[in-house]
């Protein structure tokens, strides 16, 4: 069975499915999955190897075991239907997964900062190369469904309003399908034609498409263990996914024509920055 196999059947396994049912799956034949990524969460606390299976750190392991690893920059561009209580410790634990990372350089970074008593500051790398997709109160006001259509689409204004929320990442959301609102969770990433992978592919980016929104909830936070003093990763939800590497000619690296004929890119891009008098579609009206 391929890796692909193998986490389709931890997860089913862990989700309660009868233990026959997941040995079932022996009798399928995955090869075709090969070149595929399966990317799951499950509630609780994960130490030891389990913790580098599940939430942001089974996308990095995935990432780098399908050889799309990289220590150069990535374009990454996040669409969701749904928006926790983000704040740049998250955004930049999902970038560092984008490019291979196993959860620890942002866990590590975040302990030493709170010896310090710092807060993360956004950096350029992450102004510059890294978008949130999620609509204005506009956009979903002048869809064809108009607000009464949005009710699965939602922030809470309490956390769009934390100074801690990194509002100058959100990008309008709007689907290419006209009048139209989107449900999708999706993650684009893209490398420049110079960056240099750590493994061998010809690959020159890569999506998940799956159910994961950006939340903490969804993607976990490492944490250390009160117990043992060694790092967990925390999820609150079931999520899954499947990357699904793209082997498009990358130009300049900024060119979504890559994933062409693979996946099919949902929303406008690169997106409209929101202006100041921008809000977001907020859950229940901000109440």
């Amino acid at each position: 069975m391929t890796v692909f196999g193998e986490n389709v059947a931890r997860f089913l396994k862990a989700s309660g499915v009868d233990e026959a049912m997941v040995e079932s799956l022996t009798n399928y034949d995955f090869s075709a999955t090969a070149n595929l990524g399966f990317v799951y969460s499950i509630p609780g606390g994960h130490t030891g190897e389990a913790l580098r299976r599940v939430g942001y750190c089974g996308l990095g392991a995935t990432i780098r075991g399908l050889s799309l690893a990289t220590d150069t920059p990535i374009e990454v561009d996040v669409a969701c239907a749904s928006l926790g209580s983000v704040n740049y410790d998250l955004v930049n634990a999902i970038y560092n997964a984008c490019q291979g990372d196993d959860g620890m350089q942002e866990y590590n970074a975040r302990v030493g900062r709170k010896l310090k008593g710092k807060e993360m500051r956004p950096t350029g790398r992450l102004r510059d190369q890294f978008r949130i997709y999620f609509p204005t109160d506009r956009t979903v006001a002048e869809s064809k469904g108009g607000r009464q259509s949005a009710g699965t689409i939602c922030v809470q204004e309490k956390w769009w309003r934390a100074p801690s929320f990194p509002k100058e990442l959100v990008r309008d959301c709007v689907n290419n399908r006209d009048g139209l609102l989107m449900h999708s969770k999706i993650i684009l990433v893209r490398r420049p034609a110079a960056a240099g992978l750590i493994g061998q592919t010809s690959a020159t980016g890569w999506a998940y498409i799956g159910s994961a929104n950006l939340s903490e909830s969804a993607w976990g936070r490492v944490v250390k263990d009160r117990g043992t003093g060694s790092a967990k990763m925390s999820c609150r939800n079931w999520e899954c996914g499947v990357v699904v590497p793209v082997h498009g000619n990358p130009g300049n690296g900024c060119d979504f024509t890559i994933f062409s004929g693979v996946v099919p890119v949902p929303m406008m891009v690169p997106g409209r920055p929101y202006k100041d008098s921008d809000e977001p579609w907020f859950f229940l009206g901000g109440q």
